[in-house]
């Protein structure tokens, strides 16, 4: 943690730190690796809504929990923060310097230059290549036996493998999915380790742990650059993400993308497009499962806008009450549960003191249960997401794909494919519980389930 602030920096005479443990964080360590959030959130309970965590003498890191810290630090006054060298450079050894790991000039040349490829009217062509992708997924469920149990967040992350593939260069990957799925895992556990650990051991020893994510790196940097050189050589008429890249220049200097920048790239929207929406399906369908009086209202909101038909790009505005679900799932459980932010000058936020340097977790988790905001904060109710309520929450109250110029460039994609998968999914198939299982949150990158979401699948006659 090499960007912790030092407490010796001055400050206002007006100016307060914020409240705080008097024990060192590097004493409750293994607790915090253990399980985050609860030791955050133990954090939040008892010492406010910004919390100051000495680590070693001399250095802190701030915990925010709310929206007008949120909203400061990611909009309003978004240029004196940024994400910290920390993230950036331990997400860069999986991503290289992509828009999710850079800041500055380049980060906004490369956000100017992929922005086009998302906008909506290109997001409608590729509908159909998520329907087609969930079809011929639910065609591999429907030979196997009824009854049968399986883990659906393994099966989620091959579902999504596959429409990402085929929607970023028109491949289907998911028949990698056992390597490349094992690869992704793999690079992120790493990424995580490096983020959460003030020493580790540099990248160049030959350790175990550093073996492994060599091994992942390459499997990932081999099948996507084979896949950009191909496509250098062999344009395809196709609409595809990766035809989008390949053709967008900067306005200044008509530059395109090196080979180099299209694999950093596209392995950071293969990470979003992939491991995030997985997460937050799997999630869904354990909270659907939880609540069958939710599941029989979205049974009858598929029947009444669908009837057993597929979920064409015309019909998911009217899939109200489905996205709403989607959205209180990722509520209770935001694929990205923090965001780390570092203070670029000092700054004071309500008459708190944040001196240049500091590490902030601006905690979405924490944030989307917050009783200010949240009636019954830990209960399921999508109907929290109809538009009347929504219109009375503060904006920040509700950000699981960030906020400000930074948000994730890939919320439109997100949010489209996966009321196409849960409608598909939902029409076709029972989604039944396995009682007596562990379900808790994995922090260590996503927020994913740690051992699974063991389900019965049952087809719908």
């Amino acid at each position: 943690m090499s960007e912790l602030s030092s407490t010796q920096t001055t400050r206002k005479p007006n100016c307060q730190l914020p409240p705080g443990p008097r024990a060192y964080l590097l004493f409750a360590l293994r607790e915090v690796q253990q399980d985050p959030l609860s030791y955050l959130s133990q954090m939040w309970q008892e010492h406010g809504n910004l919390v100051r965590l000495p680590v070693i003498p001399g250095y802190t890191f701030y915990l925010a929990a709310h929206v007008n810290y949120a909203e400061h630090m990611l909009s309003t006054h978004q240029e004196r923060y940024s994400k910290p060298d920390l993230f950036n450079k331990s997400m860069g050894l999986m991503v290289g310097q992509s828009i999710l790991t850079s800041e500055g000039d380049f980060w906004l040349k490369h956000r100017r230059l992929m922005q086009p490829a998302f906008h909506q009217k290109y997001l409608e062509n590729l509908s159909s290549v998520m329907v087609s992708c969930t079809e011929s997924f639910l065609e591999e469920w429907e030979q196997k036996p009824d009854n049968r149990v399986i883990d659906i967040v393994p099966e989620m992350m091959r579902l999504t493998l596959k429409i990402v593939g085929l929607a970023l260069f028109s491949k289907d990957i998911s028949v990698e999915s056992s390597t490349l799925g094992l690869a992704f895992r793999e690079a992120l556990e790493y990424v995580s380790y490096k983020m959460n650990n003030v020493w580790t051991e540099p990248l160049w020893m030959p350790t175990s742990r550093n073996l492994r994510f060599r091994r992942a790196k390459q499997i990932l940097d081999r099948a996507v650059l084979d896949i950009i050189n191909f496509r250098r050589h062999n344009p395809l008429n196709t609409h595809d993400l990766l035809s989008m890249l390949l053709a967008a220049q900067d306005e200044m200097t008509g530059e395109g993308m090196t080979n180099k920048q299209l694999q950093d790239e596209v392995i950071t929207l293969l990470t979003a497009g992939h491991e995030t929406v997985a997460s937050a399906l799997s999630w869904t369908w354990y909270l659907l499962g939880k609540h069958p009086n939710v599941a029989a209202n979205m049974q009858d909101e598929l029947q009444t806008v669908l009837n057993g038909s597929s979920p064409t790009i015309e019909k998911l505005p009217q899939l109200q009450y489905t996205r709403r679900i989607f959205d209180e799932s990722m509520r209770l459980y935001p694929p990205s549960w923090g965001l780390p932010r570092v203070a670029l000058e000092d700054d004071e936020i309500q008459d708190y003191f944040i001196p240049k340097g500091t590490i902030i977790n601006i905690a979405q988790f924490i944030i989307h249960r917050h009783p200010e905001f949240w009636e019954n904060p830990d209960q399921f109710d999508p109907d929290r997401f109809l538009p009347e309520k929504v219109n009375q929450r503060p904006k920040f109250a509700y950000f699981p794909f960030g906020a400000g110029q930074r948000i994730c460039i890939g919320k439109s994609f997100a949010l489209m494919e996966a009321t196409i998968i849960m409608a598909f999914i939902f029409q076709r198939f029972h989604i039944e519980l396995v009682s007596h299982q562990s379900v808790e949150p994995d922090a260590t990158f996503t927020l994913r389930p740690k051992y699974g979401i063991k389900v019965k699948v049952r087809k719908k006659s």
